[in-house]
């Protein structure tokens, strides 16, 4: 990437261009709202829905449920309000941590906070007026789960530090066999469908190509398993990547007088500034008084990302804009050119995740960090080795290696025995994101290719719930035992989304990234905007499933 500067005239030119595209999107997506509305959900139809309840009947045995849920992040408590909502109560949550919150109580470290505007990442049913920040930290997000689960009636069902080992498909019984563990002890439920809802990024990634790392005798830890008895003081530290954890990291360890910061860099990150602030007291009660006004907000941030869209998958002109605007700002906050240098992308802007802090360029600058651009080779006792043979003594090592996103961490046989591991072993996908082949009454919630790259993922997760909800209701209404989806339907999708994919920046921005598999195929990120596939979601296309009573 160049970092030759525009000229302020052109720089202003882009900046108009930007905000008139997200205003124009705002503009047309309030009003496509409030007719779709006007023709669809007006007069009572929404609330006529809403209504709807199921009147599936109790099983006998204690250990059987109509749902089992495993998590209890915004997917597992989405579930489990839904399901109250429908009047199931015969239902069942299982998390392997102490408490509600899923990767928001499982990520601790300091400085995690959401890249996307809190008044987006949340429920739209559950607003929050009393968000202390536009970009929320995570104990509040936390807190947030935590209320949901109480306010909802939700804690009653979950049963806590307790892991799901195997989950297996009992074609006589059209059962879920769920084996789990707790306290070391082995116990097997049932359940006549089971929703997934444990997320891609639940499972810390540490390096595989790497030696040495069993062999340091420092500390260490990684971002997803926080050590809060770490102590920094006058230690040296090293941090291995520059993905979103590390970004928010960085900052805050720089400050606990660490004598030697060493971050490892693979791959410079795009970096845009985190527009942020605390929310005040007056705006807290005018979303308290005024709820709508709070909506209104929602809805406008939600259509002004949509506009991303635009350069990501279409790729308008407005990806080069936005290219020069960021590439502006690094020139303007790193003034040593080696480290500019070491710091500005070789790739298109959104072909990995663009990051979001205001801090980053600041604490890389600071006299006692180093960024080191050079490949990991080896750990030893007490140091890092690189490829250009430069060892580097460090007391402490954060990884902040990401998520194993291409794997799904329980054993799970469909019918006939089929292992979705197996299935899976090429490319992980999925019908909508949500249905199998070979798996009935199992729904994964954000599965392959239903996360996003631009906006909130609670918009995604809500649509997937509204599908959820719509099979249930069918099955209830039809005295339906099982759905599974067609392998042609499924197929024919997973076709149609990966051509389109490769068109994108995903699959031409010149990176390869966590979207991606080992072929890389995309097959983490939804290619289009949201509203597509909300409405692709809106009812349940029986059509497409094999259907058994």
């Amino acid at each position: 990437m160049t970092s030759t500067s525009p000229s302020a005239l052109r720089l202003l030119f882009y900046l108009i261009c930007s905000y008139s595209a997200s205003i124009l999107s705002i503009l047309i997506g309030l009003t496509s709202q409030f007719i779709y509305w006007f023709l669809f959900d007006s007069f009572g139809r929404h609330e006529k829905r809403t209504r709807r309840k199921l009147n599936w009947t109790s099983p006998e045995r204690d250990d059987e449920y109509n749902v089992i849920i495993v998590g209890t992040g915004f997917s597992g408590i989405g579930t489990a309000i839904r399901l109250n909502q429908l009047g199931m109560s015969n239902y069942i949550l299982f998390d392997r941590n102490a408490h509600a919150g899923g990767t928001w109580y499982a990520n601790q470290y300091p400085g995690c906070a959401c890249d996307v505007p809190s008044n987006l990442y949340s429920f739209s049913f559950e607003p929050n007026p009393n968000w202390s920040y536009f970009f929320s930290r995570q104990p509040e997000i936390w807190n947030y789960l935590e209320h949901c689960a109480d306010k909802y009636h939700v804690r009653s069902h979950i049963r806590f530090n307790t892991t799901v080992t195997q989950l297996k498909w009992i074609e006589d019984q059209q059962l879920w066999q769920v084996t789990t563990e707790s306290n070391n002890e082995e116990k097997v439920y049932y359940g006549r469908s089971v929703v997934l809802g444990t997320g891609p990024l639940s499972n810390a990634a540490y390096p595989t190509d790497i030696d040495g790392i069993e062999k340091f005798e420092g500390e260490m830890c990684h971002t997803a398993k926080w050590n809060k008895n770490i102590d920094f003081r006058n230690k040296r530290v090293a941090v291995v990547g520059t993905g979103a954890s590390a970004i928010q990291v960085v900052p805050e360890v720089q400050k606990m007088g660490v004598k030697q910061l060493l971050v490892f860099q693979r791959t410079p990150p795009w970096v845009i500034p985190r527009i942020d602030r605390r929310v005040t007291n007056f705006e807290k009660w005018l979303f308290t008084c005024f709820p709508m006004l709070q909506r209104l907000i929602r809805r406008c941030i939600y259509w002004s990302r949509e506009s991303y869209i635009l350069s990501f998958v279409y790729r308008w002109p407005l990806r080069y804009m936005s290219e020069e605007l960021v590439l502006h700002n690094l020139n303007r906050e790193v003034k040593d050119p080696l480290l500019r240098k070491k710091v500005t992308p070789t790739w298109e802007l959104g072909c990995k995740r663009t990051l979001v802090t205001s801090d980053w360029y600041t604490a890389l600058q600071k006299p006692n960090v180093e960024l080191i651009t050079n490949r990991i080779r080896e750990v030893k006792a007490h140091s890092i080795v690189t490829y250009d043979g430069d060892e580097y003594p460090v007391d402490i090592i954060i990884w902040s290696t990401g998520f194993e996103t291409q794997k799904f961490g329980i054993p799970v046989y469909g019918k006939n025995g089929c292992s979705l591991v197996e299935q899976w072993s090429k490319t992980m996908a999925a019908y909508r994101g949500v249905t199998i082949p070979n798996y009935p009454n199992l729904f994964l919630l954000l599965g392959p290719n239903s996360r996003l790259g631009h906006s909130s993922v609670i918009v995604m997760l809500e649509a997937q719930l509204k599908y959820l909800v719509e099979i249930f209701v069918y099955m209830n209404e039809n005295s339906v035992r099982s759905v599974a989806i067609k392998q042609n339907a499924h197929d024919k999708y997973n076709q149609w989304l990966q051509s389109k994919l490769k068109k994108t920046v995903w699959n031409l921005g010149g990176c390869h990234s966590w979207y991606q598999n080992f072929q890389g195929d995309v097959t983490t990120i939804w290619p289009d905007f949201t509203w597509i596939y909300r409405s692709l979601l809106k009812r349940f296309d029986s059509e497409n499933y094999i259907i058994e009573k």
